[in-house]
């Protein structure tokens, strides 16, 4: 469970920059929890939305793959602030707090410019009663000098450790621990490796070979999947799998073959086959016939129910890009119902669907201290901040202000006036 992520000079945000999701007492109902299953974040085009998101998939890949890729000589890839020449030469550092699976509590922390890591450090809490100890256990820490510390709850060889660390000076001490096999540090790894999952705007296009092999299998996930298919009334009533012609699939072999000089074994290949009902008659479609919007939030039920079955943390960039807004609100509150997330799986998501924070009619999914803001200062710079900062009253109609403008964040519309001087050849 993510509990707070901090990071600076990454992409368009240049200066220290800290998320939470930790509640706020005024917005919690009694005996509810003090860390939140939600969050979204709202911000004009190009504010830098996308890109807080991407700063956390970019620490999950560090620390994933910075052993594993490269050599002693590689370069670390980074993407640091721009617009200022400084900062170019600046580190870009990532800190997360978060719970792993070992019920322990996690602060983990790095910097790094493009050629080594310049520091490092991971501790953990441990619960006392119904409270996290207030003083941290060290795992390791590693300076600038590239001295290493070890804490005695690390188990396992630190000289061998140290020696390839002196060797990759560009691969995370973590990652590295990790592939040599260190106990002591597999619950926060795993954290990075099982519990996150980022996901852009078009993330159905990578769910639905898993939903044709679930069909495929005819496992009781693809029987549910059709039962909420039912649910949302798309006029589906079956859904089932068509395998590709076996002259494509022995093509497919010989490509792979020509390519790469190895045969290859091809499993299942084919297309999912959807069965609309009429008023007289019910007819097949293909998956190249069904729509988009379809396809997408089919997707997004499936994500949805293998998340859900487990502790999570899944991130969404533009939801709203490839779902209606009522199904982004019931996909939202998935999560905020206890009931349907039992395990409190965590969603964060960007978004500019301002219907989920009006308090107008129907209450919001969200509350206030789940609102998140990003916009860019008169540098360019990114800044993301909760909307809680700015002085939020009780029942204050957070979507009208935001795009009203009381808040910033949001587009300024003064391209209008442009567009009506060109049109009338003034502009021209």
């Amino acid at each position: 469970m993510l509990i707070d992520f901090s990071f600076s000079n990454y992409r368009s945000f240049d200066a220290d920059q800290a998320f939470s999701m930790r509640r706020e007492r005024r917005y919690m109902d009694a005996g509810s929890e003090d860390i939140s299953t939600v969050a979204a974040v709202y911000g004009a085009n190009a504010s830098g939305k996308s890109n807080f998101l991407r700063a956390i998939h970019a620490m999950q890949q560090m620390v994933l793959t910075s052993y594993s890729s490269g050599d002693a000589d590689s370069g670390i890839q980074r993407d640091p602030f721009r617009l200022r020449e400084d900062f170019r030469k600046r580190p870009t550092s990532f800190l997360v707090e978060c719970i792993a699976d070992d019920r322990q509590k996690y602060r983990y922390s790095f910097s790094f410019d493009d050629k080594r890591i310049l520091d490092e450090e991971l501790v953990f809490y441990k619960k006392v009663g119904n409270r996290w100890s207030s003083r941290s256990s060290l795992l390791f820490t590693r300076e600038e000098s590239g001295d290493i510390k070890f804490g005695a709850a690390f188990k396992g060889p630190r000289t061998q450790v140290k020696k390839t660390m002196e060797l990759r000076p560009n691969a995370l001490l973590l990652s590295t621990s990790a592939a040599a096999g260190i106990e002591s540090i597999r619950p926060i790894f795993r954290f990075f490796a099982n519990e996150l999952t980022y996901c852009d705007a078009i993330a159905y296009t990578a769910e639905v070979p898993r939903m044709f092999d679930e069909y495929r299998s005819g496992s009781r996930f693809s029987q549910n999947l059709t039962k909420l298919i039912r649910y949302a009334d798309f006029g589906i009533t079956d859904v089932q799998t068509e395998k590709a012609p076996q002259e494509l699939i022995e093509q497919l072999a010989k490509q792979v073959k020509d390519q790469f000089g190895e045969d290859a074994q091809i499993g299942d290949v084919g297309d999912l086959q959807f069965t609309h009902a009429g008023k007289e008659v019910s007819a097949k479609f293909d998956q190249a016939e069904e729509s988009r919007g379809t396809l997408a939030a089919m997707s997004f039920f499936s994500l949805a129910l293998r998340q859900l079955s487990k502790e999570s943390v899944t991130i969404i960039d533009e939801i709203d890009t490839s779902l209606h807004p009522t199904l982004v609100k019931e996909f939202i509150e998935l999560y905020t119902d206890p009931m349907t997330n039992p395990h409190r799986a965590q969603l964060i998501i960007t978004t500019h669907d301002v219907s989920l924070i009006n308090y107008s009619g129907m209450m919001s999914p969200l509350d206030p201290d789940q609102i998140w803001l990003v916009e860019k200062n008169s540098e360019g710079a990114s800044e993301l901040y909760p909307v809680t900062d700015l002085g939020i009253r009780k029942g204050e109609n957070i979507g009208k202000n935001y795009l009203n403008g009381v808040y910033g964040a949001n587009p300024k519309p003064s391209f209008h006036m442009a567009f009506a001087q060109m049109m009338s050849g003034e502009g021209v």
